[in-house]
């Protein structure tokens, strides 16, 4: 009898996250709401954000957008960001009016390299766009000690890094401008949604109104399950909030981030045990200590990537490739980047294995045993 089939993604999504939806119908407030306030303060809570503020949108491309016009990105500016993302960054600094600028990638954390960033700073530079890389940090001293000397903005895409530590903080406990996603396949899941972390209290006031249509009050008494019937529009907004039935699954799921990191973590250390004697494969350069892993990946050497994923998928696996170069893209072809080197080689290696929060070590090994079967010839 075959195996069944193998996702990359498997939700965890148990009677617990079952119940918070139904107990969250019964409240009978279905829009942004009481239980969308208290998923601000538990992630607060979690992350450990002192003065700094949390903001829940509907999703993270909506928290990636919400950041860039608090960092006052707009018309005629750029934002440096890798090529080796995802659309959403790209597409969110173009929703400002703004030109996306590529940079290279590093070979240890794939994450922006500091060098290819400095060599793009111009003039209309208004902020730098750093993704942490399947939950591992990247070089955030570097690229902050730039956004420094340059007086530019740091907007950091977490949305892989949920409860990622780096520098003996969970990432968005400081810095200047970060997000995160709770997509359905992310750490933790919303269904859909996002936050943005505030780096001061005094900009929640904007930044509620950029997620609710510029409108002044309604925030307060929606947090209250009910609404203002009087207020003022004072600037352009967008229709971002997250409900509280969004939230309610979050706030479930937030209760459970630990048992998903460790169960994710014992997964990742299994792979990268059992697969590092292949010559033909490239592993995380990383011993998973105080990361949240989104994905785990491999680099597949000397031309094999594709006979690996063709032999996984016979054996009902499926694979995944995060990302394509963005800079290959018929919409990016004319925006200014720096040399691709490294993120051309790994675009042609890069390979994500299924990975799911309390994973089973059987499932782990037929994955192993899989590969190792075809690279292993």
């Amino acid at each position: 009898m075959a195996a069944p089939p193998l996702p990359v993604f498997v939700p965890a999504t148990g009677i617990d996250t079952i119940k918070a939806v139904t107990d969250a119908f019964h409240v009978g407030w279905l829009g942004m709401g009481a239980s969308t306030q208290e998923f601000e303060h538990k992630i607060a809570a979690y992350l450990g954000v002192g003065e700094r503020r949390v903001l829940a949108t509907n999703t993270g491309t909506s928290a990636l957008h919400v950041a860039l016009k608090l960092a006052g990105v707009g018309p005629g500016d750029q934002v440096i960001t890798p090529s080796f993302n995802f659309i959403a960054d790209h597409q969110a600094i173009r929703m400002c009016g703004a030109e996306p600028v590529l940079c290279d990638i590093t070979e240890d954390d794939l994450g922006a390299d500091p060098a290819s960033v400095e060599s793009l700073i111009g003039p209309r530079t208004k902020a730098i766009m750093p993704l942490h890389y399947a939950g591992i940090p990247c070089r955030l001293d570097a690229l902050r000690a730039i956004a420094r000397k340059h007086k530019v903005r740091v907007v950091e895409d977490a949305t892989h890094a949920f409860g990622t530590v780096s520098g003996g903080k969970k990432i968005g406990s400081d810095g200047d401008l970060v997000c995160f996603s709770f997509d359905p396949v992310k750490i933790i899941t919303s269904i859909d949604g996002g936050a943005v972390i505030l780096p001061a209290a005094e900009q929640m006031p904007a930044a509620q109104q950029l997620r609710f249509l510029g409108i002044d009050k309604d925030t307060a008494e929606r947090y209250k399950n009910s609404r203002a019937w009087e207020y003022d529009v004072l600037a352009d907004g967008f229709r971002y909030h997250l409900t509280n039935i969004n939230a309610a699954i979050g706030l479930s799921q937030l209760a459970r981030v630990e048992e998903f990191i460790a169960s994710r973590q014992a997964s990742c250390l299994r792979y990268s045990k059992a697969l590092a004697d292949l010559p033909d494969l490239r592993l995380p350069s990383t011993d998973y200590r105080g990361v949240s892993p989104f994905i785990y990946f491999v680099r597949v050497l000397n031309g094999r990537r594709q006979g690996l994923i063709d032999a996984l998928k016979a054996k009902g696996i499926a694979t995944g490739i995060h990302f394509q170069p963005t800079h290959k893209f018929t919409i990016a072809r004319d925006w200014p980047r720096s040399p691709m080197p490294v993120t051309d080689r790994v675009c042609e290696e890069v390979v994500t294995l299924p990975l799911h929060s309390t994973m089973t070590t059987e499932t782990v090994d037929r994955v192993i045993d899989a590969i190792r079967g075809y690279l292993g010839k």
